[in-house]
């Protein structure tokens, strides 16, 4: 999969995963990537225009909700990166979201990326 327009905002607190997400997809998808901690979310949604996103998974489900809101506000498609038992996050209107489990597995991440493009040219 070639497409170098595709672009990504890993959203991750823990730097070194979301250098790794950033290697995976470079190397497989010849996209685009930034990374900023969580804290920065909003202002970067502001600041840049994304494709996809890449969101580090909170424990609470009101708080997964709220980003997801502010994500998909945006027009992005969104894939939690997770540490948690709980693969999907329900956003308002039951829209459920996919997540990839920590620690990353390249094959998974690739095909979580390609189901949520195919979804966007939809």
């Amino acid at each position: 999969m070639h497409n170098p327009s595709l672009r990504v905002l890993v959203a991750e607190n823990q730097y070194l995963i979301a250098m790794e997400v950033e290697q995976i997809l470079v190397d497989a998808l010849d996209c685009t990537v930034a990374i900023v901690p969580l804290v920065r979310l909003k202002d970067q949604l502001r600041e840049g225009e994304f494709d996809l996103v890449f969101l580090d998974k909170a424990p609470t489900e009101a708080l997964n909700r709220d980003r997801a809101r502010q994500v998909t506000q945006t027009g992005a498609a969104l894939i939690f990166l997770s540490s948690y038992d709980h693969p999907l996050v329900e956003a308002p209107g039951s829209v459920a979201f996919p997540s990839v489990a920590k620690p990353i597995q390249a094959e998974e991440l690739i095909r979580a990326v390609r189901s949520a493009t195919a979804r966007m040219s939809t």
